[in-house]
């Protein structure tokens, strides 16, 4: 049998040899009825019994060779064109013969009846790449999620994350619409794939830049799923239910050991009204939803990293979760839709932190060990009624509500070492509580008058977003000196609310060129009060003025911008200058101060789109913008709720300003398949809000709170800029049966810090600054194999590189930190209705103290059944060698940490699951409401 394999492709060599030596090149183009070439066009040779086909190129030609026929028929089809048939009579010589153009005509109803051998699988558009999901084979029943690692330039992790052409994906759209708010697992993990049209992936720069034309800004990535119109109705409802068993009872924080699953989701469509009921409860790590997280930035440089990962990477999680989605048209002139999501999770974590602290003369090292116990609860509501009275007027009203809390514990120990010598080493109890609500609404106005392109949109939000958190650190000192008061009851209430306004004017000047008139106001104000008791010898809880305060502040901008526009059919740009002076006012009762800061901002704004062809396109963005610092680098009182590490706020601060550049090229080659994406983005921010982080003595007279402690402070400084890159090749074979991905990642980021030092003998403090240059490299190589029904799998390897550079050199500290990733995950089809899954992967770490190499294999084998396959029963096992750990680094211009957390360890899980689906095929009328379309194109503005 090994013979006959290799025998196989020199027969056919040969054969192709001989087949040569008598045949002609027959070549011709394809055209639509107005001259323009169309690349992409399947065209069939049919001689008898025989056929081949080949792909226009892109420039809409095509070559048969060799062909020993004089008479053959060929069978010309593209996307949105009517397919022929043509039937050719040649002489009887040998000679090569170049046809006569054929042309197609716009297809202006669908033909139910014509098969096409193959599909065209990418499409470049101005904003969006769009890919057929029939090109991208997957089994019947399997979920979106599974197309989209198919993707090239589409990255899908263990968790569901998507990232594309380098960036997060951080919103879904269902046929233009946002599903469930936008929560991307929502679509990806539930949806089935057959019912799927197309995937775009689009630069989203908002309703009002898409109802204009004029795009400005940094775009998000935005993941729009269409729906086919025979599945338009129709419903598609799956529910599972499962049980199992941990290798070894009683890991983490489950007892019993036991492992449970219930799920089910349910999707109605019936033309315009599309409804979808969600449910999850698990503890397996699987969440349903994603819950955003507003407010300030996690935690300050000078301590361990902020806000704990919620992903079901890290820790085991106990989920429970439902939701609603709704969109339908009242009318002909209204769509509305909106969803609500609820989720009641229970997460425990632990977490061994290495922390190594920058310092010219004091450089030290803290260790800590801890487990967490969280308690969150979250809802999130949102509505959208899109409003089209006329074809010349539009309005949309958002209105939503979110609100989240979340009770924790946590405890452990903490130790900091400086030369040998201990500073500090306590144990830790930590009780918290905390609630955020947060609600806005928002509305969007445009008109389109009766000249050509002239067009008027207003936009209006407002919005409440506050947070109200108790804490109550008690630490007990093992040695050291006791610098933060060891029982502390903290009150934080903050809360912001905002106000904005957007103004756009749009005015042609000639055929293609186009004035815009912007103007942007935005008034947020920020009351945060702080009260911090302690509790005294005489067990009474007294307040601790030192460490309370009552600060505000008010932060409001003035955008003005000019842009002019112009369009041809090859390219487009827009230049534009912005102005913006801005005002920071804060004003802190109990510390006495007070802050108000002007500032002027001017910075050009340019945008450039060149379209070599349908296929490859360039772009090019600059713009401006400004950020404010939030409340807790602003309130100007010390946070001791980490004893370590506690942090001061510096009510001077300016206002950040960020300058943006990016630059991103596509090309997908027609004939060969081949698909190369890359993106490249600089940023150079005026007045970065820093660190500065003081190293204090064991002993420090002057204020012994401080003493031992590294206190983090906050100041402007400039010289912060950062770079990155991506990249990727995609090479298919056989109709992309077989693809070799080539991806590659880079950044590169210039912090600044200043790092302090005070003298144990005479309390003097020295400053020195500290640029720390940041490289993260990666390389990655893919190979996948996709034969329908016998096999999808994927090998894969990438190499990445973690390395910090210090103007301050250290010594003590490693910051050279490297991983290997080796993996093979895929799904083999046996006997027709079994399915064996698997999913490995061997981590090398290097650089990391005491880090394992684990080997991680989960699996399951498979089997449908019942009528239609409807019934499936899969045995899994999970992490197989009990090996799941977790290592992150971060690296700051002051300090560099390595991270260990636990991560759901071996268990065996036996699932049933039911699938239900009946679409009726009916084709589903024209036209309707709507607003605008998601993306725009190069057409020019106004997409009415």
């Amino acid at each position: 049998m090994k013979l006959l394999y290799l025998f196989i492709p020199l027969a056919f060599l040969l054969s192709l040899n001989t087949y040569a030596q008598d045949g002609r090149e027959i070549s011709g183009t394809v055209q639509d009825s107005t001259g323009a070439t169309l690349p992409g066009t399947t065209v069939q040779l049919l001689t008898g019994a025989d056929s081949t086909t080949v792909i226009t190129n892109a420039k809409g030609g095509f070559v048969f060779n060799p062909v020993k026929v004089n008479q053959f028929s060929l069978v010309v089809r593209s996307i949105g064109y009517q397919a022929i048939k043509r039937r050719f009579i040649l002489n009887a010589d040998n000679k090569a013969v170049t046809l006569a153009p054929i042309v197609l005509k716009t297809e202006t109803y669908m033909l139910n009846t014509v098969t096409i051998a193959d599909v065209n699988p990418v499409k470049l558009k101005e904003d969006t790449v769009e890919f057929n999901a029939d090109a991208y084979k997957v089994r019947d029943n399997a979920p979106v999620e599974d197309v989209l690692k198919k993707l090239p330039g589409v990255d899908v992790d263990k968790d569901g994350n998507v990232t594309a052409q380098g960036k997060n994906v951080t919103k879904v759209r269902v046929n233009g619409k946002d599903f469930f708010g936008g929560d991307l697992k929502t679509a990806t993990k539930n949806l089935p794939a057959d019912i799927v049209q197309n995937i775009q992936i689009i630069d989203d720069y908002g309703d009002q830049a898409n109802l204009t034309g004029v795009k400005t800004g940094e775009p998000d990535k935005v993941l729009n799923i269409t729906i086919k119109q025979s599945k338009n109705y129709g419903y598609f409802g799956q529910a599972s239910v499962g049980g199992g068993k941990d290798a070894i009872p009683g890991i983490a924080s489950d007892k019993e050991g036991n492992r449970f699953v219930a799920q089910a989701n349910v999707f109605s469509f019936n033309g315009d009204r599309q409804l979808a009921f969600l449910g999850n409860l698990n503890n397996t790590n699987t969440n349903l939803f994603s819950f955003g997280g507003g407010g300030p930035r996690g935690g300050g440089p000078g301590g361990p990293p902020g806000g704990r990962n919620s992903s079901s990477a890290n820790g085991i999680t106990t989920a429970r979760s439902f939701g609603f989605n709704y969109r339908d048209s009242w009318g002909k002139k209204i769509t509305a839709y909106g969803s609500y999501s609820f989720a009641d999770n229970s997460v425990f974590t632990s977490n061994n932190t290495i922390q190594n602290n920058l310092s010219p003369a004091n450089p030290s090292t803290s260790t800590q060990n801890s487990s967490q116990n969280d308690e969150n609860l979250n809802h999130r509501f949102n509505f959208n009624i899109e409003y089209k009275p006329d074809t010349v007027n539009y309005i949309k009203i958002t209105p939503t509500f979110a609100y989240a809390k979340v009770n924790s514990t946590q405890n452990g120990n903490s130790s900091l070492v400086n030369n040998a010598e201990t500073i500090s080493n306590y144990d830790f109890n930590t009780l918290s509580n905390s609630s955020e609500p947060n609600y806005g609404a928002n509305i969007l106005f445009n008109h389109r008058f009766n000249g050509h392109g002239r067009n008027f949109s207003a936009n209006v939000g407002a919005g409440s977003y506050s947070i109200n958190k108790y804490q109550n650190p008690v630490y007990t000192y093992i040695e050291g000196a006791a610098n933060a008061p060891l029982n502390q009851f903290i009150n934080t209430n903050s809360r912001t609310d905002s106000i904005g306004t957007t103004l756009s004017f749009l005015q042609p000047i000639s055929k293609r060129g186009y004035l815009e008139l912007h103007y942007a106001y935005h008034y947020a104000h920020t009351t945060a009060d702080k009260l911090t008791d302690t509790l005294a010898d005489n067990g009474n809880r007294e307040q601790y003025d030192l460490l309370s305060n009552n600060y505000t502040s008010s932060f409001i901008t003035n955008r003005f911008g000019l842009n002019y526009r112009f369009i041809e059919k090859k390219y487009n740009y827009t230049l534009g200058v912005v102005a913006q002076p801005s005002v920071l006012r804060g004003q802190s009762s109990m510390a006495g101060t007070s802050t108000n800061i002007s500032m002027f901002n001017f910075a050009p704004n340019a945008r450039f789109i060149y379209n070599f062809s349908r296929n490859q396109s360039l772009s090019l963005n600059y713009n401006g913008s400004s950020s404010q610092p939030t409340y807790t680098e602003l309130q100007p009182v010390t946070d001791f709720s980490n004893a370590s590490y506690p942090v001061q706020g510096n009510p001077d601060l300016k206002p950040e300003f960020n300058n943006n550049l990016s630059i991103r090229y596509n090309k997908f080659n027609f004939e060969s398949g081949n698909v190369f994406f890359s993106n490249f983005s600089f940023t150079k921010t005026d007045n970065k809000i820093v660190a500065n982080t003081i190293n204090y003595p064991k002993v420090y007279a002057p204020d012994s709170k401080l003493a031992g402690s590294i206190l983090t402070q906050y100041l402007n400084a400039d010289g912060y800029y950062s770079a990155s890159g991506f990249y990727v090749f995609a090479k298919p074979w056989e109709k992309r049966k077989y693809n070799l991905f080539f991806i590659g990642n880079v950044s590169y980021n210039n912090n600044v810090s200043y790092i302090s030092n005070v003298a144990a003998d005479t309390y003097q403090m020295t400053t020195e600054k500290n640029i720390a240059k940041n490289l993260v490299l990666s390389q990655g190589v893919r190979f996948r194999v996709s034969i329908a029904d016998v096999i999808d799998a994927e090998a894969s390897t990438s190499y990445s590189i973690n390395k910090s550079n210090n103007s301050i050199s250290q010594a003590n500290i490693n910051n050279n930190f490297r991983m290997l990733n080796l993996g093979l995950n895929g799904k083999n089809y046996v006997w027709k209705n079994w399915t064996l899954s698997y999913d490995y992967s061997k981590v090398l770490y290097y650089g990391y103290t005491g880090a394992t190499n684990p080997n991680i294999l989960n699996t399951y084998i498979e089997r449908r059944f019942l009528k239609q396959n409807i019934g499936t029963l899969r045995l899994s096992a999970m992490d197989v060698f009990n090996q799941n750990t977790g290592y992150t680094s971060t690296q700051s211009g002051s300090y560099v940490t390595q991270t260990n957390s636990n991560r759901l360890g071996r268990y065996y899980l036996l699932t049933f699951t039911l699938k239900l689906q009946k679409f009726a095929g009916k084709r589903p009328a024209m036209g309707g409401p709507g607003g605008p379309p998601p993306g725009g194109g190069p057409g020019g503005p106004p997409p009415f």
